[in-house]
C-alpha cells in the first residue's frame, strides 16, 4: 500500500464516527429549520477539520521532513498514536454506558449549530488522532503540493460524512429520506459501542504494528 492509499484508508477508519451522524440526523428531525441547522452543524465540522489538517500538514512536514520517511520519530509517532487509539477502545470497553435520558431538543440558531459541529470535531479525539496518521502518511509521499492538496481535501470530505451525509439524502431522495435516515439512526445507534470498539482496535493495532515493524 503506497502512502496516498493508506492516507484514505485511515481517513475511511476516522470517518466512522456514530455521533456526528447521530446529532445530523436528529437535527433533521427538527420542525424549524431542520436541514438547515443540519448543514450549518455540517459545515462547522468541515471547516475545522479542514483547518486542523493543514495545520497537521505543517507541522509534521516539519518535524518529520519528507526526505527520511522512515527516521525514527516516524515510527514512535505511530506507536503513539496507536496506543491511544488502544487505549480509548479499553475504555469504552471497560466504561459501563449511561442510560440515556430523554432531553427536550434546545432550539438554537444556525451559527450555534455550526459552532457546536465546529466544537464538537474539535474535542473528537479519536477522530482527530486518525486524522493526524492519515496526514502524517501523506506528507510521506513524494506527490506534488497540488496533488497533496487534493488528497487533503479528500481527507476532509471523508473524516466529514457522517455529519454531511445526513443532509445530503434529503436532497438526493427527498421523498423516502425519512425512511433511510431513520433506518441509518436505528443501526447506529444499536451497534454504536461495537462499531466505536471495533475500529479503535482495528487502527490503533494497524498504527502500533506499523511503527513497530517501521
Amino acid at each position: 500500500m503506497n502512502h496516498v492509499s493508506e492516507s484514505l484508508v485511515l481517513a475511511l477508519g476516522a470517518a466512522i464516527s456514530p455521533i456526528p451522524l447521530t446529532i445530523s440526523i436528529l437535527l433533521l428531525s427538527q420542525p424549524d429549520r431542520g436541514r438547515p441547522k443540519a448543514l450549518a452543524f455540517a459545515a462547522g465540522q468541515v471547516l475545522v477539520l479542514a483547518i486542523l489538517s493543514v495545520i497537521f500538514a505543517i507541522a509534521l512536514r516539519k518535524t518529520l521532513g519528507t526526505s527520511h520517511p522512515h527516521v525514527k520519530h516516524d515510527s514512535t509517532l505511530d506507536i503513539v498514536l496507536g496506543a491511544i487509539l488502544l487505549l480509548a477502545a479499553a475504555r469504552k470497553l471497560l466504561t459501563k454506558p449511561k442510560p440515556k435520558k430523554k432531553k427536550d431538543q434546545k432550539q438554537r440558531s444556525l451559527f450555534a449549530e455550526f459552532a457546536f459541529g465546529a466544537g464538537l470535531m474539535t474535542v473528537n479525539i479519536e477522530t482527530l488522532v486518525l486524522v493526524v496518521a492519515s496526514v502524517k502518511a501523506l506528507v510521506s509521499s513524494k506527490i506534488g503540493v497540488a496533488e497533496e492538496a487534493l488528497v487533503l481535501l479528500a481527507i476532509v470530505l471523508i473524516v466529514t460524512v457522517s455529519a454531511t451525509v445526513p443532509p445530503l439524502i434529503t436532497f438526493v431522495i427527498p421523498k423516502k429520506s425519512d425512511q433511510a435516515l431513520r433506518w441509518l439512526n436505528l443501526q447506529t445507534t444499536k451497534h454504536q459501542r461495537a462499531i466505536t470498539v471495533g475500529f479503535l482496535v482495528f487502527f490503533g493495532a494497524y498504527l502500533v504494528y506499523k511503527g513497530i515493524n517501521g
